[in-house]
């Protein structure tokens, strides 16, 4: 027995590439290749994705778009209110997308929907290979929408590597922490995947714009004024983009202040930073699973995903 498998499409890979490979690693189990397609027996829904974009069950896959047609056809497939799509890995590859969605629909009984389909096929060629399958899961793109919220400073961190380091260190149901929350970033894209937020920052200013940010998309979260390096409780994570501030070298020492207080509160960190900060990390009893380096425009942030030593 053939044993199901399934094609992620992310985005395609560039100066964050690691980022890229790292989020769809965490999500589906499946390093993508250089188009930004990666293959897997595993099933997911990718809603919650930053830059993994599309979960598709495969059908077919053949060498020639004939070949898929024909196994279409032989296989009898009827779908009422379908929609056929077609996307290129590499996008420069010439191919008639058009003249390809027409003739699978052909293929497939039953009248199509294009505005609001029951299912959606997609067909997807590459140089070596035609994929022939069904849409189960897309990216929401909301973080696309929340570059907008309400209120956020020019030190924000953008809200794509803020959905993708929460994908990295939580799961939907868990109970999170950001302890310098600033605006809240971290905390809405966290609060929209299921996952119950609590934030602090030493700022009041801070701490009223992440409420009413949060306010703003309905979503709810335990948001105090206090210190991070005089935080207590338990969580099943703590997610933080330390201050920029703070990551100055004359404030080193608050820095490590807050790491070694974070250390006892979570049995999984991920910091973000705009310094390397191995050396502490380690000698505060971290054990570092992945450092990334993460870039936009001339700002490059370093993600720094750990666990506690016990």
């Amino acid at each position: 027995m053939c044993l199901a498998r399934y094609l992620y499409l992310t985005a395609i890979p560039d100066q964050n590439s690691d980022l890229i490979k790292s989020e769809t690693v965490a999500l589906v189990e499946a390093i993508p290749n250089s188009l930004g397609i990666a293959i897997s027996e595993r099933r997911v829904d990718v809603s919650r994705g930053a830059y993994v974009k599309m979960c598709v069950d495969i059908i077919f896959e053949g060498e020639h778009i004939s070949e898929i047609i024909n196994k279409i056809k032989d296989m009898q497939l009827h779908v009422e209110g379908f929609r056929v799509s077609v996307a290129r890995r590499p996008r420069k590859l010439k191919t008639d997308s058009k003249s390809i969605a027409r003739h699978v629909g052909a293929a497939i009984g039953g009248n199509p929907n294009l505005d609001h389909p029951s299912v959606n096929f997609l067909v997807l060629v590459t140089e070596t290979k035609i994929y022939f399958g069904k849409v189960s899961s897309e990216s929401d793109g909301k973080w696309y929408q929340h570059k907008k919220r309400p209120y956020s400073t020019s030190s924000s961190l953008p809200t794509r590597l803020a959905r993708t380091v929460v994908n990295l260190t939580a799961s939907p149901g868990e109970y999170i922490l950001d302890p310098c929350c600033g605006t809240g970033t971290i905390l809405i894209e966290a609060a929209l995947m299921g996952i119950k937020v609590s934030g602090y920052d030493n700022n009041n200013k801070m701490v009223e714009a992440t409420r009413r940010n949060l306010a703003h998309y309905n979503l709810q979260g335990e948001i105090n004024l206090a210190d991070a390096t005089q935080i207590r409780g338990n969580f099943d994570a703590v997610i933080t983009d330390l201050p920029y501030g703070i990551t100055l070298t004359t404030n080193k020492t608050q820095e490590r202040k807050i790491m070694q207080n974070i250390r006892h509160l979570a049995p999984k960190t991920t910091f973000v930073a705009i310094r390397d900060l191995t050396t502490d990390l380690l000698d505060l009893g971290y054990r570092i699973q992945q450092h990334i380096n993460a870039k936009k425009h001339t700002i490059t942030r370093q993600i720094f995903v750990t666990e506690a030593n016990q």
